[in-house]
């Protein structure tokens, strides 16, 4: 990929040779260990910074530290070993509002570094299909306990005329296909960077219960989204059943969702996900001159 004069190349540090299935024809690999200190930059993931940016540092490589969940920042390691890792990167970027929160709070005097990046979300592949079946979609991967305690606790109280949906075992087509049919989606999003399956399911024409996973709060619109306490099994069944009963009397505005819709899918569009990377472009090779 090449973006305003940047050329991306994914590293496999452990298997130069590494290749596996991607949906993308465009993608280059950096197949030596070698980098050029005057225009070459390591992007390490958030998880192994303490790690890799000390090893980066010895070898005299730049790098900057990706951020995708604030609350994974320290598997691992301590502040104590963190901090140098994020006190010498030369950018630092993140994916939300909540993990930008979290490194402003953690590393208030490296903000002028931080660099908020937005993802994108295929809008094309989540959409709404017609007509929309009494289907409550979920992922049991997610807080498999928690979903495992709501399932049960809705389990003699469901209508007959509706059914659970379990996402497991999909594609992103057949996700997708799920998500489009399905009038209910319940999240069990735990303390994530920017939990992408509750926006999918919104932009796919869902209401959606269940937990924010804190940084879902930047799309937690309302009307269509729904909180309910990490935890708070009871209110998550109540709130479904309350739900249920809403749309079978016809009390659900599913009209309202569409401006949803459109803002999520501008928020999150190619267009701003480029426009952000344009703006990291411009940064990094400021840096690097």
């Amino acid at each position: 990929m090449h973006l305003d004069g940047v050329k991306a190349q994914i590293f496999h540090p452990k298997d130069l040779g590494f290749r596996c299935e991607l949906p993308f024809d465009d993608l280059a690999f950096k197949e030596s260990f070698s980098f050029n200190k005057s225009n070459e930059v390591l992007v390490i993931h958030e998880m192994w910074a303490a790690r890799e940016a000390r090893i980066a540092r010895d070898k005299g490589i730049r790098y900057i530290i990706q951020v995708q969940n604030g609350y994974e920042i320290f598997r691992k390691a301590t502040m104590a070993s963190v901090y140098p890792a994020y006190e010498h990167a030369e950018l630092i970027t993140c994916v939300s509002d909540d993990i930008h929160a979290c490194l402003v709070f953690l590393f208030p005097e490296f903000k002028q570094k931080i660099v908020r990046l937005h993802l994108s979300v295929e809008s094309d592949v989540f959409k709404p299909s017609e007509p929309k079946q009494n289907l409550i979609t979920y992922m049991p991967r997610k807080l498999e306990k928690h979903s495992r305690l709501v399932v049960n606790y809705l389990a003699r109280k469901l209508p007959d005329t509706w059914s659970l949906l379990p996402i497991q075992n999909m594609n992103q087509s057949e996700v997708a296909q799920a998500l489009a049919k399905s009038r209910i989606f319940l999240s069990f999003s735990e303390l994530e960077g920017l939990g992408l399956p509750p926006l999918e399911a919104a932009l796919a024409g869902n209401l959606v219960i269940g937990y924010t996973g804190q940084a879902g709060k930047e799309y937690w619109l309302e009307n269509q989204f729904h909180e309910v306490h990490c935890g708070d099994i009871r209110q998550f069944a109540i709130l479904t059943l309350d739900k249920i009963n809403d749309f079978d009397r016809g009390r659900i505005d599913v009209e309202s969702f569409d401006q949803n819709i459109a803002l999520l899918k501008n928020r999150f569009s190619v267009a701003q996900e480029l426009a952000d990377l344009r703006d990291l472009a411009q940064r990094l090779l400021a840096r690097l001159i």
